[in-house]
């Protein structure tokens, strides 16, 4: 893209930005990772021999069902084209129509390391915001969180005699180029029913993870999805017969959908191809967005393909590699521009999620890192997307420079910027959202590798954050073959003002159990209760206030009278607030003089003097940062 937002331009773009260095993609890099029960784990051309060695491997370790193993063709990259029934090397959006044109020209892709001293350089004493040390949650070898797989090859034209599907009158091609197709409707907006909708095939879907939903006004709402498996034809009835995009789109108005792609209904492609997709090589993942100004913009991550596919528990075989921002149409879907961020880094993805309060919209920031043996490997964490950081814009204003948070105050300089919460071992997946007057935040704990899920609210951005609700993040049916990840808090409190959560499932392993039973890769929605952040921490102020007073008369001769000597000691003990203004004792002790007759006595007097003490102020507390 150039300088005019153009698509298909010089790598090198706005801001400076230059095409990330490192090893390049077909170099020796990566020594063998993890990965969970997603989607991709198939890799390019490149590296196709590589994946025959791990797919035969596969099956003589009987990791994998004979009857749904891939064979060999399973492994090539698949390319995808938007303008024919061939198949083409790379994908790209024309910047002039809206309908895409394809190029020979591949964008180099390279395999980038972590800067350290981004934000891993906060990851050695990463703990749990309670204090505690992270710790690695366990991981079975029998039953590991992520398996590798590749995905399935283009699938054979439909039957000729095959009948057309239900939807195929539905069909059209909208003016942003998208394939539009009317999937149905649910009983009615409520979560029970919307998740009942998802819970079957979606007309052409047979499955799809990743949702974000993005409020379009009007009782309309966006859903974008990662990996998602289309069937036009209506005849698959396994992923390994349905074509494969790396994302897609799904508009909700009311109570029914429609679901958005490119390409043609028998080659479909993504909804998004941002500055030229290859599949399993270079893609676009949808992040966090808002609508400001009459105009949809949704952050995308650009994701590369790593060399060697990580074995369990290491992850997944990409990274992230650059930040982009697309502005829509939010009534027809229409791109109307597609650009890098003003940030446009990876080590954090700043508009990972995005929420707005009346004055600013907020960026937050995860490294979105999900292949361990770029960070070490598993055992050697809390790594780097446990760490939850903050940037921030004047509201709507998102190709504005960001102001980034830290402890001191906002900076300018993105090296300065800390994290505001660190939590977990292996990912710290948090969903933030501005909604009900408030903030609040739900999330899938430890990503793939966890089996827990916490909401979390605030009264700021930036904290202090409190977990509300913590429990076990069950699979649709409570199937011991599946996982959850990716807690999504939807923009909008449901009819009796709960939170709205949607959670991606999939299968432990994908390839084995999820190929044949599409239903294990669809997600789950539900309700969570809505609550407030707690009070401020009310400081307790105890004043201790001792005077003793003590009149010692000595009695001399009946010749001689003097004034009694009167000795007095008073001892205050006060305890002040932590974080309080300091507390003022006043004590005031009056003593009357003696005097003594010329008779013999003694007296002894004892005073309990008055004190004034003044109101204690309590400040905020310390966890929490004022906005400067």
């Amino acid at each position: 893209m150039n300088d005019a937002g153009e698509v298909g331009g010089s790598a090198s773009s706005t801001n400076g930005w230059e095409p990330p260095t490192g090893d390049p993609i077909d170099g020796p890099e990566l020594a063998a990772t993890p990965t969970r029960g997603r989607l991709l784990a198939g890799i390019g051309v490149a590296t196709a021999a590589a994946v025959l060695v791990g797919v035969a491997a596969y099956g003589l370790l009987g990791l994998g069902d004979e009857s749904t193993a891939p064979d060999a063709a399973t492994s090539a990259a698949i390319t995808t084209s938007t303008t024919a029934e061939t198949e083409t090397e790379t994908s790209v959006l024309s910047p002039v129509v809206a309908t895409s044109t394809s190029t020979s020209t591949t964008r180099p892709t390279t395999t980038e390391v972590i800067d350290e001293s981004a934000a891993a350089d906060e990851i050695a004493d990463v703990a749990d915001d309670d204090g505690s040390e992270a710790a690695a949650p366990e991981q079975s070898d029998a039953d590991p969180a992520v398996v590798a797989r590749p995905v399935p090859v283009e699938p054979p034209d439909p039957p000729p005699e095959a009948p057309p599907p239900p939807w195929a009158a539905t069909r059209t091609t909208t003016v942003g180029g998208h394939v539009s197709t009317d999937v149905g409707c649910a009983t009615d907006t409520s979560a029970a029913a919307i998740d009942a909708f998802l819970a079957q095939r979606v007309g052409p879907v047979l499955g799809w993870d990743y949702q974000h939903v993005y409020d379009l006004g009007g009782g309309r709402q966006l859903w974008l999805f990662q990996d998602t498996f289309v069937d036009q034809s209506g005849t698959a009835q396994t992923l390994d017969k349905a074509s494969f995009v790396h994302n897609s789109a799904m508009v909700q108005d009311g109570a029914c959908f429609r679901l958005l792609h490119r390409g043609t209904p028998s080659r479909p492609t993504p909804f998004e191809l941002g500055t030229g997709t290859t599949t399993l090589q270079t893609w676009f993942w949808p992040m966090g967005g808002e609508m400001h100004n009459g105009q949809l913009y949704v952050f995308w991550a650009e994701m590369v393909k790593d060399v060697v596919d990580p074995l369990p528990p290491d992850g997944l075989g990409w990274h992230p590699v650059a930040t982009h921002i697309a502005t829509y149409d939010p009534v027809t879907l229409a791109r109307l521009d597609f650009r890098r961020a003003p940030n446009s880094g990876a080590t954090p993805i700043y508009g990972y999620a995005v929420a707005s309060d009346d004055t600013h919209t907020y960026l937050f920031g995860n490294t979105f890192e999900q292949n361990m043996t770029r960070e070490g490997g598993w055992f050697n964490g809390p790594h780097s997307a446990t760490l939850m950081f903050l940037a921030r814009v004047p509201r709507g204003q998102l190709f504005s420079a960001p102001e980034y948070w830290r402890v001191e105050g906002w900076d300018r300089n993105p090296a300065g910027a800390q994290p505001f919460l660190k939590r977990h071992w292996a990912e710290f997946p948090m969903q933030p959202r501005y909604i009900g007057g408030q903030w609040a935040a739900t999330t899938a704990v430890n990503g793939y590798w966890g089996e827990e899920y916490e909401v979390d609210v605030a009264p700021a951005p930036w904290g202090p954050w409190t977990t509300v609700e913590r429990r076990a993040l069950l699979p649709r049916g409570f199937d011991p073959k599946m996982n959850t990840y990716h807690a999504h808090l939807h923009p909008s409190l449901d009819e009796f003002g709960n939170f709205v959560v949607s959670v991606s499932n999939n299968a432990r392993d994908m390839l084995r159990d999820a190929w044949p039973n599409p239903a294990r890769y669809r997600p789950v929605v539900f309700t969570s209760l809505f609550q407030t952040p707690p009070p401020p921490t009310t400081t307790t102020t105890t004043t201790t206030t001792t005077t003793t007073t003590t009149t010692s008369t000595t009695t001399l001769p009946p010749t001689t009278t003097r004034p009694s000597t009167t000795t007095t000691t008073s001892t205050t003990t006060t305890v002040p607030p932590t974080t309080a203004a300091p507390t003022t004792v006043a004590a005031t002790t009056t003593v009357a003089p003696t005097t003594t007759t010329a008779t013999s006595t003694t007296s002894t007097t004892s005073t309990v003097a008055p004190t004034t003490v003044a109101p204690s102020t309590t400040a905020a507390p310390l966890d929490a940062v004022d906005d400067p």
